[in-house]
């Protein structure tokens, strides 16, 4: 499916953790990177380089084990700069969302961050930590959506995944009662609005859902959906399995944005037991919070 995987390293086996993974995702290449700080004494340098190196062909060598086709490259210079820069040539990122130790060039976290919300290319963000598993199993691929055309353009990629790996697809939605009631606090007419469609919006969703479900059905996809009811981070995070794979979007313009493209998609990245797919979306960004509602049900303010 991809051409070319770019795994930025940095000794710690909370960054390796994205080895795991990558062994699974099929590839015409594999690039492992360490980045290393700029120095300015040449034989400080040298030394740099060639303990980074060592590290990387030791990390490639299971790899190529299995097959793959892995080169090694040490920067220098800022971490997430540099890693954003190579990402240009590659066609998925796949990184640690925390790193320390070890190699000592860079700390994942704040780098990891920077390269998901500007990468060009898509980034999958995965948390790992001490103890972390060398093999993994993916049996889930989940996609969010909230109702929009830029979420949905996390679909594709997502499907291209289900039939890579042989695994059904589950699109979920959570309707975030709170902000809906929140939207009709604007008036009378609102409010009664909301008491005679509550259903009706439940209503809608689901059948926005089971017409997507029913999409990838027709593409010979397995798939499911359902809708749940919450906090859309709270609910979200308490329905993700640690053998699933999250994919969804985040806007073109370089940030991750509103709802389950904002707030929402920066907290799955940060607490979620399973790796985060980010999908850069192109296109107007969503309508705040509540617009669907009022669209959904003739309610105007």
């Amino acid at each position: 499916m991809f051409e070319r995987i770019l795994v930025p390293l940095d000794g710690s086996e909370m960054a390796e953790a994205a080895l795991a993974y990558v062994a699974l995702l099929p590839s015409d290449q594999v690039r492992l990177l360490a980045v290393e700080s700029e120095r300015a004494d040449l034989s400080a340098i040298c030394t740099a380089a060639r303990d980074c190196k060592a590290y990387l062909e030791a990390v490639a060598a299971p790899l190529r084990e299995h097959g793959r086709d892995v080169d090694t490259l040490v920067a220098f210079g800022n971490p997430a700069q540099q890693i954003l820069a190579l990402s240009a040539a590659a066609d998925l990122v796949v990184m640690g969302s925390h790193g320390h130790g070890g190699v000592k060039r860079f700390v994942l976290g704040s780098v990891a961050d920077e390269v998901a919300r500007h990468a060009p290319v898509p980034v999958m963000i995965v948390r790992g930590g001490p103890g972390s598993p060398a093999a993994v199993q993916v049996t889930r691929i989940v996609v969010p959506l909230d109702g929009s055309d830029l979420a949905e353009q996390a679909v594709p990629m997502a499907a291209a995944l289900a039939a890579d790996l042989g695994v059904p697809m589950h699109l979920l939605r959570v309707l975030d009662i709170d902000a809906v009631r929140a939207t009709v606090q604007a008036g009378i007419h609102a409010a009664a609005a909301y008491m005679r469609s509550q259903e009706e919006v439940q209503r809608y969703v689901e059948e926005y859902l089971a017409e997507q479900a029913q999409d990838l059905r027709n593409r010979d996809l397995a798939a499911t959906a359902e809708v749940l009811t919450g906090s859309p981070a709270v609910t979200l995070l308490d329905a993700m399995r640690s053998d699933d794979l999250v994919v969804m979007t985040t806007h073109g313009r370089g940030g991750i944005r509103r709802m389950l493209l904002g707030s929402v998609a920066d907290k799955l990245v940060r607490a979620a037991a399973s790796p985060v797919l980010l999908v850069r979306a192109s296109g107007p960004e969503p309508a705040a919070p509540g617009n669907e509602f009022r669209e959904s049900v003739g309610v105007s303010t």
